[in-house]
């Protein structure tokens, strides 16, 4: 093959498609669930086969986004979890996509072309938690860049009022799949007004603002119909996927946790990398005068801050600062190379080179081939198989703690849950322990599951009504690989 077709087959984005498709199917082909996707599955399954929806079934504080699609997914295909991620790996494609678009729109082909090899890349990463393509991030992520997308497109004045209320429309859906989304609305919003609505009047500038914000409005309101129409009100809406979320699911941490946990993910990790691209971005003088300059900077402080603001820095978390930070090394680099003397003998073929090299996912490549040719046993699946096999469909069971091992077994087990608070993390107040308690006593599960040697915890977190409901209505069954399984008195 001559040199000029493999370059040509290099910047060609279909081609590009192509290759982080194989990589992107590959590593989410692990057959390790993680905890996140066993909550979700959990969720949808039995809002998809026993009719009850989250909010009123399951508490989990997320919009309604990923549990729509995860009730779809086990309505086509029952509880297969690849479904989801090849839905993820598609939604990372588009990503990627319309991220090539907005670089060659606001720079050139070659800028549009290093941001996908940039994020297509990174999204596999093991610090991002690349294999699992069915995070709510993911969906985030590319709904908030087609709303940039929008955002940037209208030159036409014919079609400013729809671009902004399909750009409004976008960051909707985006906060329906994870509330995080609200600092990417933010971030566009003040974009528009500052730079995009400089030419107009006051009148028209109100007038976009009420567009976007139309738009955006109307996702969300279609996700909370559709919540609706399954029983679910407003008030559990709110109170299930924000109130819990800002009470108990983002719990403040100390400062100096805060920043270990920065330094480790953000400084000390392969997340560097990026810092010089943000600083080859910063540093080009003839971008400063140019409005989408200052559109991706907001973009990125304010999603930084985001990622910033539950202090514990989920490696999925942070994909949501890696759209703007493409879009800056994309920028950038092309700009560097093309408009610097020095340089102007380097063949962007090279820099590809490099980029690939840098910003391949090894370590996440190397851990999806080792599972997948020597799987890992799963105590928790035989786990949830056994509870299966000694239960009908009408029992119930229930978990106390919020162990991965213990939401693992429970979907496993395809039963329902007693309480809606099947999850220890969001039981935090006496409120709380009242509803379980109450659950317990109306939806008595024939089995009880705990981690064993975690009594301590257990009795913090649930209080003594609900352990003396234990000890007086159950007996210990059963020590299995790590679990301790309580029988109901009745049963035995």
């Amino acid at each position: 093959m001559k040199k000029n077709s493999i370059y040509n087959l290099l910047i060609n984005p279909s081609a590009i498609l192509v290759f982080l498709f194989v990589i992107f199917v590959f590593n989410s082909l692990i057959p390790l669930l993680n905890y996140d996707e066993y909550l979700w599955s959990y969720i949808g399954r039995i809002w998809n086969r026993n009719g009850i929806p989250p909010y009123l079934g399951a508490v989990e504080n997320k919009t309604p986004g990923i549990f729509i699609v995860y009730a779809v997914s086990d309505f086509l295909f029952e509880s297969n979890i690849f479904f989801v991620r090849i839905v993820g790996v598609i939604a990372t494609l588009i990503s990627t996509w319309y991220l090539f678009k907005i670089c060659t729109k606001l720079h050139s082909k070659l800028a549009g072309v290093f941001s996908m090899y940039v994020f297509g890349l990174t999204m596999c990463w093991f610090l991002l938690d690349g294999s699992y393509f069915a995070h709510t991030e993911v969906f985030m992520v590319l709904f908030s860049i087609l709303g940039f997308y929008f955002i940037i497109q209208y030159e036409n004045d014919k079609k400013i009022n729809q671009h902004l209320f399909l750009a409004g429309l976008c960051i909707g859906i985006a906060i329906s799949f994870k509330q995080i989304a609200l600092t990417t609305f933010v971030a566009l919003l003040l974009f528009y007004i500052a730079f995009k609505a400089n030419r107009f009047s006051i009148k028209n500038k109100i007038k976009g603002i009420v567009l976007y914000s139309l738009g955006c409005l109307t996702s969300i309101s279609i996700s909370i119909l559709i919540l609706y129409f399954n029983n679910v009100t407003l008030h559990n809406y709110l109170d299930g996927a924000w109130i819990i979320l800002i009470n108990s699911g983002s719990k403040v941490l100390d400062i100096k946790t805060h920043f270990f946990n920065f330094y480790n993910k953000l400084i000390v990790s392969r997340f560097l990398i990026f810092y010089f691209f943000i600083i080859l971005f910063l540093f080009q003088r003839e971008f400063r005068s140019k409005p989408f300059f200052w559109g991706i900077i907001i973009w990125f402080v304010l999603d930084f801050a985001g990622v910033n603001a539950s202090g514990y820095y989920y490696g999925h978390q942070i994909k949501q600062v890696i759209p703007s930070l493409a879009i800056m090394a994309g920028i950038g680099m092309s700009n560097f190379i093309t408009n610097n003397l020095y340089l102007k003998s380097i063949n962007p073929k090279r820099v590809i080179y490099i980029i690939v090299i840098l910003f391949f996912p090894y370590r996440q490549t190397y851990l999806t081939t080792k599972f997948l040719f020597n799987p890992p046993e799963s105590s928790p699946k035989e786990m949830g198989n056994w509870i299966n096999k000694q239960t009908t469909k009408d029992d119930y069971i229930y978990i106390m703690g919020g162990d991965y091992k213990l939401v693992s077994a429970l979907f496993s087990s395809d039963r329902v849950s007693s309480s809606k608070y099947f999850n220890s993390i969001f039981i935090t107040e006496d409120k709380h322990r009242k509803v379980v308690y109450s659950d317990l006593l109306e939806k008595t599960p024939k089995f009880i599951l705990k981690i064993e040697n975690d009594s301590v915890y257990v009795n913090k977190v649930y209080g003594r009504q609900i352990e003396e409901f234990l000890k007086h209505d159950y007996s210990l069954y059963r020590k299995i690989n790590g679990f301790e399984i309580y029988l109901l008195n009745k049963s035995l």
